[in-house]
């Protein structure tokens, strides 16, 4: 397993408030991206929240790794998660959207809110995605990202962490005996380009690029033929 990740300021701030961190280990790996919004803070707190999931996880590796059973892993990402968000400071402002993957057991486990979103690459350049963002415009669960990202009010998420507010993560799990290539990203990525446009990035990731007003990042990863 090998990954690339990178992230691009858009054109509407100087501030980058998205991230992005991932580590891999022999089969496995656990992947983080969060995209903080306008508000006062949400730089800091979605650097913080990456930072702390991945040493959340290097503690679980420390201790034995993720148990096999679905629920199981479901179990202990909430605890993650609810354990990150009880540490925050009291004063602490702003609020993100984000997404975790974590691929142990040969399946992936996905714990998202918001509208960070996570695909399979397609041999074709293709991406198909499997995870329904949290937003106004998808309210009934029911349309494509595509749809989506032509419609205003998929800006208006209905999930996300911050202060006041207790982790709720939806999760989706997935067999990967089949599945060669995954792409987990922030909004800018899935919304702001067009399909052709992702293709060349994830073909040529470091190529030169502009992007619009949002930032734009993704992890890209290379799982190998599966058996």
């Amino acid at each position: 397993m090998r990954y690339h990740s990178r992230s691009i300021t858009g054109q509407a701030s100087r501030a980058n408030n998205d991230y992005a961190g991932a580590t891999c280990e022999g089969d496995g790996g656990f992947f983080v991206v969060a995209d903080g919004t306008s508000r006062r803070g949400s730089g800091q707190l979605a650097e913080s929240f990456v930072r702390g999931m991945l040493a959340a996880h290097s503690t679980r590796m420390e201790q034995g790794g993720y148990p096999a059973e679905p629920e199981a892993v479901e179990r202990l990402l909430g605890s993650i998660l609810a354990d990150f968000h009880a540490s925050l400071p009291a004063d602490q402002t702003g609020a993100i959207c984000y997404l975790i993957g974590l691929v142990a057991h040969d399946r992936l486990t996905i714990a998202y809110e918001g509208d960070c979103s996570c695909g399979i690459a397609t041999l074709a350049g293709a991406i198909e995605w499997i995870t329904p963002p949290h937003c106004k415009a998808n309210w009934r669960r029911d349309r494509s990202h595509c749809e989506l990202a032509r419609d205003p009010a998929r800006n208006s998420v209905t999930r996300c962490l911050k202060i006041n507010r207790v982790p709720n993560p939806d999760f989706v799990c997935c067999a990967l005996k089949a599945v060669e290539r995954l792409v987990f990203v922030t909004d800018g990525f899935w919304a702001d380009l067009t399909q052709a446009q992702q293709s060349i990035l994830l073909a040529a990731p470091d190529s030169d690029f502009s992007v619009g007003d949002d930032d734009v990042t993704w992890i890209d990863v290379q799982l190998g033929q599966r058996d």
